[in-house]
């Protein structure tokens, strides 16, 4: 491609005829829309432009064939304000028109999102990266399945490093084929980036449990504010999860850790998680995903011991047909959620945990990375592969009386013998822990009727002044003593009540 400086484009931009430098009368519509700025906005992400060489249907997607002019394509891309992602699943196979669309594309300062995939780059050289470098708005730079080499990651962590705003909230590294070498090199590069909430490097099964060794480093020393640390299906063992967890123990940020497909990780591995659900003021876990993994009723066991007592973790995603989990492990999980041997035992029960499985679905933000939403089956009590003694718990745990509703459920006859030695003061906290009580129960107990709480309210109030007849009876002698004598009855003092 002939050289071409920003002078000629400049100068034909209005006049040049789109089809002459596309390979489609759509590809034309869009370059059109990218000059005129006139870019339509997706349901998914606004302001989002795709370029491909294969069929795609989605918004506002380039099909680049023979005939379409890269040169041009970099230009109305650099000049547009209305593009906030760019999604690049293709780039030019010369090296020189690579350089003239990243030189183009430097110009554009509105662009919050670049994500790159399956492209056949080298980037040996920093060209394809200056944009990362000079862009001030970037806020997620995404890079899946790109071949990323040592030389090519020092590179990177160069450009990373040369940027004078370090304002990335999102960075994956997925399926990249990354070495622990290399990953080093790129997240010691990471320090002053603050800002950042998403971090994945999935797929990278090369880095080990030296990986987990500089991301645990560079969590503990850079200060980053990670929500979300995606692992899963990087060949990860008990060592290196053992690693990853003594890191993020203190991630005082941290909401969703992804461990999928880590088919190594045994029950050993499992039981270092107890240290994250234990520090739930240092590390607010919300969500654990387990998906792929033959946990079976060890690995269970290792999770309901960490999980007793954690007030975080809502989410629990693992795959029910392919967990080796028997009735022994789903046991042990009922009894975590509602151990009904006492009623301080079942106070004491986990409250939090509303989702066990797989029934679930993202919806996606393109800055933050993914977050968990209940599916119209699971807002319904779906829990495909999840017996009902566990799925009626979760649901109880959805509700905000969820201690409550499991003691009225569980206990029908409370003792309150252990309430006489605080006589008639107990009483008015006796009633009121039962007022509202049929009204507020859970909206999923259907056998739980609000007859049959109000049955158990009057009869617990019951055995509570039948076990101190005497007391009642000596209250209302020496109540009469005081008086001396009968009140007449004051129509005007009770009107007002």
């Amino acid at each position: 491609m002939e050289r071409r400086d920003n002078n000629y484009y400049d100068v034909r931009a209005q006049d040049v005829k789109l089809e002459d430098i596309t390979s489609s009368a759509h590809n034309a519509k869009i370059l059109r829309m990218l000059r005129d700025d006139d870019l339509a906005s997706t349901e998914e992400e606004e302001g989002a432009l795709y370029i491909v060489d294969y069929t795609f249907d989605h918004g506002n997607t380039i099909f680049v064939k023979e005939g379409d002019d890269w040169g041009w394509l970099g230009y109305f891309v650099g000049r547009n304000k209305q593009i906030r992602g760019l999604h690049l699943y293709c780039l030019p196979e010369e090296e020189d028109e690579v350089d003239a669309f990243m030189e183009s594309l430097c110009r554009n300062q509105f662009i919050e999102r670049l994500d790159i995939r399956r492209c056949d780059i080298d980037i040996s050289s920093l060209s394809p990266f200056i944009f990362i470098i000079n862009s001030r708005n970037l806020r997620a730079l995404e890079l899946w399945n790109v071949d990323i080499s040592l030389e090519n990651a020092s590179n990177l962590a160069m450009a990373l490093s040369r940027r004078q705003h370090k304002n990335l909230t999102r960075f994956v590294l997925s399926r990249n084929n990354l070495s622990s070498e290399a990953l080093a090199e790129i997240t010691a590069a990471l320090t002053g980036y603050s800002s950042l909430e998403s971090f994945s490097v999935s797929g990278n099964v090369l880095i080990g449990r030296d990986g987990c060794v500089s991301l645990g480093a560079i969590i503990r020393v850079a200060a980053l504010h990670l929500e979300q640390v995606f692992h899963d299906d990087d060949d990860l063992d008990d060592e290196g999860l053992q690693t990853l967890v003594a890191a993020l123990t203190n991630a005082t940020t941290l909401q969703l850790l992804a461990l999928s497909s880590n088919r190594s990780i045994t029950a050993a591995g499992l039981r270092a998680l107890s240290h994250l659900f234990s520090s739930a003021a240092a590390c607010p876990l919300e969500t654990l995903f387990l998906e792929d993994m033959n946990i079976g009723d060890e690995g269970a066991e290792a999770l309901v011991d960490g999980l007793r007592g954690n007030t975080t973790l809502k989410h629990l995603v693992l795959t029910p047909d392919s967990a080796g989990i028997t009735s022994t492990g789903w046991t042990a999980f009922s009894r975590l959620l509602c151990d009904t041997s006492s009623i301080n035992n079942t106070y004491s029960s986990n409250h939090t945990l509303e989702h066990i499985g797989d029934d679930y679905h993202y919806v996606s933000d393109p800055f933050g990375g993914p977050k968990l939403f209940r599916s119209g089956n699971y807002s319904g009590g779906y829990f495909p592969g999840i017996p009902p003694a566990v799925v009626q718990y979760l649901k109880i745990n959805k509700e905000n009386y969820a201690a409550k509703i499991k003691i009225g459920r569980c206990h029908p006859d409370i003792p309150v013998e252990v309430f006489f030695g605080y006589k008639l003061k107990f009483l008015p906290l006796l009633v009121s822990w039962f007022v509202g009580f049929g009204t507020r129960k859970c909206s999923n107990c259907q056998n739980a009727t609000t007859r049959e709480f109000q049955r158990r309210e009057l009869s617990t109030v019951y055995k509570f002044i039948r076990g101190m007849p005497m007391l009642a009876v000596d209250g209302q002698m020496g109540l009469k003593s005081r008086c001396g004598r009968k009140r007449k009855f004051n129509v005007g003092e009770y009107a007002e009540i």
